[in-house]
């Protein structure tokens, strides 16, 4: 009983995805939205997609210092952006069109 027990665990294991996600927020709109901060570990990344004619990331502070742009997509497309420090930021997702994006703990 328990071998069968340890066996179906051990293939269910096989089975789940390698590389699984750790969504830590999501965010998705058509226009552009300021985030409230959100707190990421270490090595996280930012996933987006956008079907519009541009999409702009602008990482801040949580003091509301700007940072830079994580994020520069003309057109439509989709990409990830790394980020190496962990803390608390602010994010401006300035847009025109449809957009989705996820903050996500990296592997």
């Amino acid at each position: 009983m328990k071998r069968g027990i340890l066996t179906a665990l051990f293939f269910m294991l096989l089975l789940l995805p390698a590389g699984a996600e750790e969504v830590i927020k999501e965010f998705s709109g058509t226009e552009t939205i300021s985030t409230d901060p959100i707190t990421v570990p270490d090595n996280w990344e930012i996933q987006w997609e956008t079907k519009g004619q541009y999409l702009q990331i602008l990482m801040n502070t949580a003091d509301a210092i700007p940072l830079g742009y994580a994020v520069e997509q003309i057109g439509p497309g989709k990409g990830t952006s790394k980020q190496e420090k962990g803390g608390s930021y602010i994010l401006d997702m300035n847009a025109q069109g449809e957009w989705k994006v996820k903050i996500l703990k990296s592997k």
